[in-house]
């Protein structure tokens, strides 16, 4: 079945071409980390920033550093929003990402913030050992460097690629080198990409239907190929992910806001979900759902797209805001979380990563370093139709159905499971539901309407920003908001 690889690439070569080795797609100065506010202003104000997320941080942040008065009012009990790190109740020793995955080196805003705190980063590497495939109904273990007879009808040529060579082949080698320039993409040539889903572009590139199904199953990206905007694919996730390596933080991903929201301790008041804002022309109330009001003469709203289709915004937003709000789609998302006694996968000399066309979707393996025979993880990442499929069920029927599958893939998750844990964003109150997703056509029609004020009251948040899904996008659009209001 397996044959020597001739014109395919491993996971850990197709890594490498993103980063510093290049695949022609290079880092280049229009790249460069968001302009922050400079100098300290001359005529402070009152500004209240909405959402502790990493938009709304990085919003409240720059204006204090700019010398306004500021309020970051958040509706949970700690900040970072979709940044969110779990580590209890796991084992000592084991924590997850239950929101955003993973950093980039071609992050610029970000590593700003990551060197300021110092913290170390952690190279997302791949797994040496082999990598699972369940696919059609058949299991597949590939070793780096193999090529496999894959369960699809493709092209000869296909067939040596596999997953990694056919993105290489059929996204990587054919997109613009525009796409490192986020800030054209409402010229040509990438805006036409908007109006081509991910889906449509893989195949006037030649790709066999086969292949399609054969990158939707294994790449992130492709979690819904046919509702995927073209533009949104080559910006955000090749000219901007995938522009260089990524990492992870040591310790996790929420450290980040973490030790933001430290630094405006005195200005955040937790618990504080929002319901109206109100813009009374020289200043702006806004009143939470315990019936608690603020004032400012300014006010920067960073919440969830459909979080904010709850406000009562007085006066109304103007049609095509309200319009790009409710139509701008979002990604469902969902985390299920298996503790085990043990990481079973060690049994068949397998690296635990499992990629599947099964509900349970992609698989990754978490151990603990200071105990490889201790307590693992199994974390199953949905998005689209996979993460809807667990809406409305239990608990129990939701872990009786994963630990079913994955038992075919790793006999002996069953005996030595210990714990489930899930995280479905679209039933998280202050969330509902993933990052934003635009459609093909959604960026053009959309984008400018969502990024757009409304009198005394700003915009931010990923949704806002062309980086979409992104936490360098959300940063950016904090700082974008920042800057309409100034340091004048």
């Amino acid at each position: 079945m397996k044959t020597t690889e001739k014109k395919g690439i491993s996971r850990k070569i197709f890594l490498q071409q993103f980063g510093a080795l290049g695949t022609g797609l290079l880092f280049s100065a229009s790249l460069a980390a968001a302009e922050f506010l400079s100098g300290k202003t001359k005529d402070p104000k009152r500004i209240i920033v909405i959402g502790a997320g990493l938009s709304g941080l990085a919003a409240a942040w720059n204006l204090r550093e700019a010398g306004h008065e500021v309020t970051l009012l958040e509706a949970r009990n700690r900040p970072g929003g979709r940044v969110s790190t779990l580590r209890e109740p796991f084992s000592e020793g084991l924590y997850a990402e239950e929101g955003a995955a993973a950093f980039s080196n071609s992050y610029t805003t970000a590593l700003k913030f990551i060197d300021r705190y110092g913290f170390e980063k952690i190279p997302w590497t791949l797994p040496e050992k082999p990598v699972t495939y369940h696919l059609n109904g058949k299991r597949l273990d590939v070793a780096s460097g193999e090529t496999v007879e894959w369960p699809y009808e493709l092209t000869a040529e296909e067939k040596e690629l596999g997953p990694f060579g056919l993105v290489q082949k059929y996204i990587i080698d054919t997109l613009p080198q525009e796409i490192r320039q986020p800030e054209n993409w409402n010229r040509e040539p990438l805006v036409q990409m908007d109006h081509t889903s991910l889906e449509a572009y893989l195949r006037a590139q030649g790709a066999s239907e086969g292949a399609i199904q054969l990158i939707r199953n294994t790449q992130w990206f492709a979690a819904v190929p046919g509702g995927t905007s073209g533009l949104s694919m080559a910006i955000s996730d090749f000219g901007l992910f995938m522009g260089d390596a990524p990492f992870i933080l040591k310790g996790g991903n929420d450290l980040l806001p973490r030790e933001m929201s430290k630094e405006m301790n005195d200005v955040i008041r937790y618990e504080t979900p929002v319901r109206a804002i109100e813009d009374l022309g020289k200043e702006v109330r806004v009143t939470s759902e315990t019936g608690s009001s603020f004032t400012a003469e300014k006010v920067i709203v960073t919440l969830p797209l459909k979080v904010l289709q709850k406000i009562n915004f007085s006066p109304a937003l103007s049609d095509p805001k309200t319009t790009a709000i409710e139509e701008m789609r979002v990604l469902d998302l969902a985390r299920v979380f298996l503790e085990l006694e043990k990481p079973v996968w060690r049994k068949e000399n397998l690296s635990g990563l499992t990629f599947t066309d099964l509900p349970i979707g992609q698989l990754n393996a978490y151990e603990n370093m200071n105990d490889v025979q201790g307590p693992a993880l199994l974390e199953s990442s949905l998005a689209g139709e996979a993460a809807k499929n667990i809406n409305g069920k239990s608990k129990e029927e939701v872990e009786q159905m994963f630990i079913s599958h994955i038992e075919k893939i790793h006999p002996g998750t069953k005996e030595h499971h210990t714990k489930t844990i899930i995280k479905n964003w679209s039933t998280d109150p202050y969330a509902l539901g993933g990052p934003s997703w635009p459609a093909p056509g959604s960026v053009t029609t959309h984008l400018e309407h969502l990024q757009s004020s409304h009198g005394n009251i700003h915009f931010a948040g990923e949704h806002t920003s062309i980086l979409r899904s992104t936490m360098e996008g959300a940063l950016r659009s904090g700082i974008r908001a920042a800057r309409e209001i100034g340091v004048s």
